[in-house]
């Protein structure tokens, strides 16, 4: 029953297909958009990468970046060498030791 059902949904569709008469416009109309649409993404990207930079010279942008890495390194340092016991150091320096000539070795000369 199921098989007759799919056969007259089928039939029907296939009777009662209308194509819409295109004599092109469409395609041409297709076509000319993505260009235009691309060159103005472009023109855009380009006009927010000048503002950007500009601020970033402005705002004396390097430095602030120096000085957060700066700051996160050290920070990071200090918290690692006051919490950390250097019985853990040892082993986490014999483990990486391990790893490394494992990784020599499996080399192929």
């Amino acid at each position: 029953m199921m098989e007759n059902d799919d056969k007259l949904i089928k039939n029907f569709m296939l009777a009662n297909k209308h194509e819409i008469e295109d004599n092109g416009f469409s395609r041409r109309v297709i076509r000319r958009l993505p260009q235009q649409a691309k060159r103005l993404s472009d023109m855009l990207s380009v006009a927010c990468a000048i503002v950007c930079c500009t601020f970033f010279y402005i705002f004396n942008g390097f430095e602030v970046l120096y000085q957060a890495i700066s700051d996160i390194i050290t920070s990071q340092a200090y918290y690692l060498i006051s919490d950390t016991n250097f019985q853990s150091w040892v082993i986490a320096t014999v483990v990486l030791a391990i790893i490394g000539v494992q990784r020599v070795c499996s080399f192929k000369w």
